[in-house]
Parts: C-alpha cells; structure tokens; sequence
C-alpha cells in the first residue's frame, strides 16, 4: 500500500483497446504506440518525472503484459504497481488502483500527451482543495463554420473558430476525501456529473500543447508536432 507523501498518486488509465487504432493495436495496447520511436506511456511518465513525481500506478487491461514488459524494461527505478482489471470500463479501472492508496491521486489517460505544467495545475487545485480539478484545452473547429438565416442566407463566416466550450483531457486531481465516489456511482461520466451538480468540479485551463491519440490521422499529427512538447 502507498503512504501518503507530498505528492499526489499518478494513475494512468492504460486498459482500452484502441480500435479505431487498428491494425496497430492488433497486437499491442494503445499507450505503446510509438511516436518518433517512443511509446506514448513514455511520454506520459517522463512529464510527470520531470516535476518530480514519484509514485504511479498503471491501471491496464488489454495487452497488459506488453505494458508490463514495457515497464519492467524502461523505468526499473520508478515506483509503480501495474493493476490489472481485465476487460472492464474506466469506473473498475480506477476502484481497483485506489482501493489500497490513501492519499490524493491524479487520474490522466493513457493516450493523451501535453506538456502542461504540472505544478501551476497543483497550485490551482490547492486554492480550493474541497474541489475536484479537471484540465481542459480550447477546441478548434478546422473548417470554416457559417451561421444562416432561415432563408438560406449566409449571415457570419468564421475560420476554424475556437469554441467557448471546452475539451476534458484528464489531468484530474481527486483528493482523498472523494475515494468514496467512485463506489458509489456506475459509471465515470456519473462521478463527473455528481461533482458538477454540486459544485465541486473546477476547470484548469491548460493552452499549452496538448495531443490525444484515437485515430491514425491523429498519430500522423502527433508525430509532426510531438517536438513542440519534447525538444
């Protein structure tokens, strides 16, 4: 069992399938995908090293071993536990990697890579410790979008606006005292909108870098633009 420290818990969602990443994750889970040589987990865990985090758990599932191999091969000094729900939904995931931790942990997806500024994300969440943080990023429509009149009138054109809605990309910084929520709901989607309901969810805004890999068209833009984050 992990003691609480300074830091918060690192847990890594890393147990889908990644089909939509197919023929590639035939054969191996979605957080090793290579971009530019290195498995997306890699990435991940050396952000999260570079502000000197130190304890982490990979919660796995599909191909669990590869990532096993993977960890047991690249970070042999890292202090990790690999937890193994099998086929199962995010909410089980995430009961079996905190049912023996007490302290706070931070909830991060294995596919998503960003080069957000983990400590500025620890202050903001330590101005209101009695919330959950969640970190956001802008989405950019990438075509031009009209508004247009009922009678088939093009009133505005814009660019690839941004929205004023915002995408989730993880990054969540639950503290202890909210273990208990994901044994009392289904589902993670439930444990988010409870938190919202009640107001107890608050957005850091991270405009930084930030990539997610669901698709081969986006693997092809992570590997042009993978040397924003990591000269």
């Amino acid at each position: 069992m992990y003691k609480s420290n300074n830091k918060p818990t690192v847990i890594i969602l890393c147990g889908g399938k990644g089909l939509r990443l197919r023929p590639l994750t035939k054969d191996i889970p979605k957080p090793l995908v290579q971009i530019n040589d290195k498995p997306i987990l890699d990435y991940i865990l050396n952000q999260f090293i570079k502000y000197k985090f130190d304890k982490f758990i990979i919660a796995t599932g599909y191909k669990s071993t590869k990532i096993e191999e993977f960890m047991g091969n690249n970070f042999t000094s890292l202090d990790y536990d690999i937890v193994n729900s099998g086929d199962s939904d995010i909410i089980t995931r995430i009961r079996d990697s905190i049912k023996d931790i007490d302290n706070d942990f931070i909830l991060s997806y294995g596919d998503t890579i960003s080069n957000i500024d983990l400590t500025k994300l620890i202050k903001y969440h330590n101005k209101d410790p009695e919330s959950v943080t969640v970190t956001s990023f802008p989405i950019t429509i990438p075509f031009g979008v009209m508004e247009v009149t009922t009678d088939n009138y093009v009133k505005s054109f814009t660019e690839k606006p941004v929205l004023d809605s915002v995408m989730n990309i993880g990054y969540f910084f639950f503290t202890k005292k909210y273990h208990h929520l994901f044994f009392n709901h289904n589902s993670f989607v439930d444990v988010l909108s409870y938190l919202a309901k009640n107001k107890k969810l608050k957005c850091y805004k991270h405009s930084g870098i930030h990539i997610t890999i669901n698709t081969i068209a986006e693997l092809e833009y992570a590997n042009k633009d993978i040397k924003k984050i990591y000269n």
